[in-house]
């Protein structure tokens, strides 16, 4: 029996290597040689090294972008301010701060970063693991055997030597002699026979062996969160962990005393503090149009004190000076120590030499309190008097083309005055109860208990989550209606569908790239030239899909990132795990499904779908080598480049702003979304664990892409930029199911692959796995899922109710508090449109220090609070 099986392969594998048509194509998808994996390397290696040599001149020339958070002017903004202990990276030194980061451990992560940050990193550090032990095997064990019976280290297509004119076609000496035995009748000995069958269950022994692998590493990786998200989070004391979000409120409990007393009367805990969500909708619009009247009023009054020769660019934030000459068109100070944080105990150039810009003189805030002074002790009654003649002027009409000329200030000033009188009124009116409400307990326990009660026998009635933190919130998706919401779901979604469909078309033509044959259907005329030209063909066939493929892969993410803003998620973390979703399923379903099922299978004989598709997956192999290769060494090393801000800073810097708070907004730290970072990661390391057993090419780069990642997302996540979403590492389950997903994917190819060889024995021996992996995606589901949301009763440390006077420990290093009760510190829910001052407009910032004009044109000196930039 297995004499004819294996006389059938080997008379298929002849065919195979030497059968053509008469065009010289047999038909089926012919990847260029291994040599393209060479150029790829090659290019790839030259933009990241550029990117690498780029960045760390840039970060010394340019900290205000490349450390943005140990930037002394975000020292107020929420997410930044914990960075401030961070290890300080040599100013001068040009690669001396991959050490620095290099070396920072992970609680150190967990205390600057929070633990979301840590949770990203770890699933680098599992690829990291998973992929290097199964390289090792792949190396020492697999390939080696897989030599001696084929001539070829791994099973993909050509072969390694990528001499596609070689008539041995890389096949090793028993090989040959076995075909030429097959194709002369002769039997094939029985201990040959026996040697591949040992070959076929090598296979099928490493498949279960990388299947148990994964999952040691993943269940231990698992395990290891949940322990450390219950010691961070029952170690800490924080407002959102006292916090439950309770919806579907009948209407007749939408009363603050009414709902406390109805909860109490559970006997679950006591409330300490009540916020029933109102349609606050009115109140939403009013300020929308007071920030953009406040804006333009702030604008005029820099243009006013720039005719008066005591505001420029430079002075706008006078403890860092932008723009000190023209050259400098991003905006940004070139001394180095705007990302220190102790200026004055630093022994260096900058900061002795007499001519640095921050030599000490009178502050801006200081100048302009006098230049006030001055105008109003004359007889001219305030600077808000429109008879001046130098005050900038505006067109009252349609457009500001048309009508009277007026005094800007006082048009804008007058327009701010009555929508803060607006405002004022709209604060007292009475509006009604949404079906939402926080209810804050006295302790971490009570909480947690009741956020997994169900409180009532009715369906959706008083349904019960854990509450975001406050400045988690999307307040203005909160006070929608209930059809409002339902609206914005349902055109979202619609979107997203129809956006699935019509992507599949530039998919599938990207795939046609793969296939002299298939261009030669679309172009017939570049596929003669592309037969007749080597070089050509290999560019187009071999690279181009590569290049195209990760350009949409870069572009359509955003949109998807852009739409789930759109969906009307309440919380900000609720947004990001959506759009981590939706990011996933495109790449996933589009970008390797669909690419492949058109890159190489023929839909039209429904006999062959199985046998093309697990072919497709053998011919690819060397094309998700080269997009690995590109992603790890080319486009990884370029994320440090925030090629995004370094576009747009120079053009808001030049065009856009005009005040300091634009100046404050421009110099945040960018966001680090996992939206954008996480999907492509999780779908490289599916790939790589597809073809682990297969190919030691793509398992080599692979773990360079995961090694490369981990530390380019280390310094980012640590330095120049933010991750706000408080999700306290909710996104690990997204990444479980995705990899067991993987996993089944994997074990089905392998099925597939067995199955293509005939050795059904082997394939069917495989049939427990996916089973096996579907029963640990359930005990997941059961066992850990509630650890990953919620806090153990026995894990909670401190269950004393908060103090009623809390002492604000942010700047006291060494402290005990966690990042979350620090971000957290003196907040409580409440509608921030309902208690924010309304301030007038932002004249100048000094150091902590802000400077504001009232209506009758006084100013007024005022600390900048710290949740100012929170989003």
């Amino acid at each position: 029996m297995f004499h004819e099986i294996a006389s059938d392969f080997i008379i298929d594998l002849q065919k195979r290597l030497y059968e053509t048509n008469e065009n010289g194509d047999d038909g089926r998808y012919r990847p260029p040689s291994t040599r393209v994996a060479r150029y790829q390397i090659i290019i790839a290696s030259t933009l990241g090294l550029f990117a690498l040599l780029a960045f760390s001149i840039l970060r010394i020339r340019y900290p205000k972008i490349y450390v943005a958070n140990l930037n002394h002017m975000n020292f107020n903004y929420l997410h930044s301010s914990s960075r401030k202990y961070l290890p300080k990276l040599p100013a001068k030194s040009l690669f001396g701060w991959i050490p620095i980061v290099y070396k920072i451990n992970e609680s150190q992560i967990l205390e600057h970063a929070g633990f979301d940050a840590v949770v990203f990193l770890r699933f680098f550090k599992m690829c990291i693991r998973i992929l290097g032990t199964c390289l090792l095997l792949a190396i020492f064990v697999i390939s080696p055997i897989r030599y001696k019976f084929t001539g070829k280290l791994d099973s993909d297509y050509p072969d390694d030597d990528g001499d596609d004119d070689d008539n041995n076609n890389g096949t090793s000496i028993v090989m040959r002699q076995l075909i030429k035995m097959a194709a002369g009748g002769t039997n094939i000995p029985e201990d040959v026979e026996q040697s591949y069958q040992l070959f076929s269950w090598m296979y099928v022994a490493f498949t279960y062996i990388f299947t148990i692998i994964t999952i040691y590493f993943l269940f231990n990786q698992t395990n290891k969160i949940i322990d450390m998200r219950q010691k961070y989070l029952g170690g800490q004391n924080s407002i959102t962990d006292r916090t439950v979000k309770v919806s579907g409120i009948p209407a007749v409990l939408r009363d603050e005393i009414t709902l406390a007393r109805h909860i109490e009367s559970l006997n679950i805990g006591e409330i300490d503090s009540i916020l029933i969500v109102r349609e606050w909708g009115n109140l939403n619009k009013l300020f929308k149009l007071r920030k953009k009247v406040l804006r333009k009023l702030e604008v005029y009054w820099v243009e006013y004190f720039q005719q008066k020769g005591i505001i420029n660019k430079a002075q706008l934030l006078s403890s860092s000076s932008l723009h000190p000459q023209l050259r400098d068109s991003i905006g940004l100070d070139n001394n180095n120590n705007s990302y220190r944080d102790n200026e004055e105990d630093e022994s260096t150039p900058e900061a002795t030499d007499n001519s640095n810009p921050r030599t000490p003189s009178p502050s801006i805030i200081d100048q302009i309190s006098e230049i006030v002074e001055e105008e109003a002790s004359t007889s001219v009654p305030s600077l808000l008097n429109d008879e001046l003649r130098d005050r900038p002027k505006i067109n009252k009409g349609l457009f500001g083309i048309f009508g009277p000329k007026v005094d800007a200030i006082a048009h804008y000033t007058e327009q701010l005055e009555v929508i803060d009188k607006e405002i004022n009124r709209a604060r007292t009116k009475e509006y009604p109860g949404t079906s939402t409400a926080f209810l804050t307990m006295k302790t971490v326990a009570q909480a947690q208990m009741l956020a997994q009660a169900v409180l009532d026998p009715k369906v959706n009635h008083l349904i019960t989550s854990l509450a975001a933190a406050p400045h988690d919130i999307r307040w203005d998706n909160l006070c929608l209606t209930r059809k409002e919401r339902n609206t914005k779901i349902f055109i979202v979604t619609l979107i997203i569908g129809l956006m699935s469909i019509l992507l599949i078309y530039p998919v599938r033509y990207m795939a046609s790239l793969l296939n002299t044959k298939s261009i030669a259907k679309m172009w017939p005329s570049l596929g003669r030239f592309l037969h007749n030209n080597k070089w050509a063909k290999t560019a187009i066939t071999g690279l181009l899909p590569t290049y195209l493929f990760t350009i949409l892969n870069i572009i359509i993410p955003f949109f998807y990132v852009w739409i789930s803003a759109k969906q009307g998620f309440t919380s900000h973390s609720d947004e990001e795990l959506s759009s981590v979703s939706k990011n996933f399923f495109y790449i996933f379903v589009n970008l390797f499904l669909v690419f492949t099922t058109f890159g190489t299978a023929s839909l039209s004989d429904t006999t062959k779908i199985a046998y093309d598709l697990a072919q497709s997956l053998k011919d690819l192999s060397l094309f998700y080598v080269d997009f690995i290769i590109l992603q790890g060494l080319g486009i990884y090393p370029f994320k440090l480049l925030l090629i995004g801000n370094l576009i747009t800073h120079p053009i808001e810097s030049l065009f856009w702003c005009k005040t300091p708070r634009d100046y404050l907004k421009l110099y945040k730290p960018p966001v680090f979304d996992f939206g954008l970072q996480l999907p492509q990661p999780m779908l490289i390391f599916i790939i790589t664990l597809v073809y682990s057993v297969m190919s030691s090419k793509i398992l080599t780069a692979g773990l360079i892409y995961f090694i490369i990642g981990y530390f380019v997302s280390k310094y980012q996540l640590l330095y120049s930029c933010v991750h706000p979403p408080h999700s306290t590492g909710k996104v690990w389950p997204l990444v479980f199911r995705r990899i067991i997903l993987g996993l089944i994917i994997f074990q089905i190819t392998m099925v597939g692959t067995l199955a293509l060889q005939e050795a059904f024995t082997c394939a069917s021996s495989l049939a427990p796995l996916p089973l096996i992996s579907l029963y640990l995606l359930w005990s997941f589901q059961n066992q850990y899922i509630p650890l990953s949301l919620f806090i153990a009763l026995r894990a909670i440390e401190n269950n004393n109710p908060p103090p009623n006077n809390l002492v604000d420990l942010e700047n006291v290093p060494g402290q005990d508090r966690t990042l979350d009760e620090r971000r957290e510190l003196n907040t409580k829910y409440e509608y921030p449109n309902l208690v924010n001052d309304l301030d007038g407009p932002l004249l100048a910032i000094d150091g902590s220090d802000m400077l504001l004009i009232n209506y009758d044109g006084t100013t007024v000196r005022k600390s900048q609070n710290n949740n100012e930039w929170s989003y």
